[in-house]
């Protein structure tokens, strides 16, 4: 549920919002020195709950993952293998489908990816990002 992922965020102290983004823009990460970090979310997610989960995951991702001063943004028309969206990225995809869970879903027979997905509460393109990345990584 994403109320998890806003009490993550609430601990870290990071402002987080809605507005309206450009239209691809679903969600973006800014950490200035010395000022608290913020999350802006697209108002279009506000109530896409499996969507707003894999943006605000990944956009947490950056938080623990990315150094101070960059603007990071999550387009929706295409994914961006830079070093800290890779890192923000593989952050996200182990918190919202940690390894050993993904074991125990194949052992209860999850094997489809829309079935994988509704399983993990994510979008068929998280899951499949995430998988790709478990297996660049040695991790599945």
């Amino acid at each position: 549920m994403p109320e998890q992922l806003f009490a993550t965020a609430e601990k870290e102290e990071i402002l987080v919002d809605y507005c309206d983004l450009p239209l691809d823009v679903l969600g973006a990460y800014y950490n200035a020195e010395g000022k608290p970090p913020v999350i802006l979310l697209h108002e279009k997610i506000r109530h896409r709950r499996t969507l707003l989960r894999c943006v605000l995951a990944e956009e947490l991702g950056h938080h623990f993952t990315t150094p101070c001063d960059l603007l990071l943004l999550a387009r929706e028309k295409h994914l961006m293998y830079y070093k800290y969206e890779k890192l923000a990225l593989l952050w996200a995809a182990q918190k919202l489908i940690p390894p050993d869970s993904l074991r125990t879903a194949t052992q209860e027979e999850y094997f489809l990816e829309h079935e994988m997905a509704e399983y993990f509460d994510v979008t068929h393109r998280f899951l499949h990002t995430a998988l790709t990345l478990y297996l660049q990584k040695g991790l599945i």
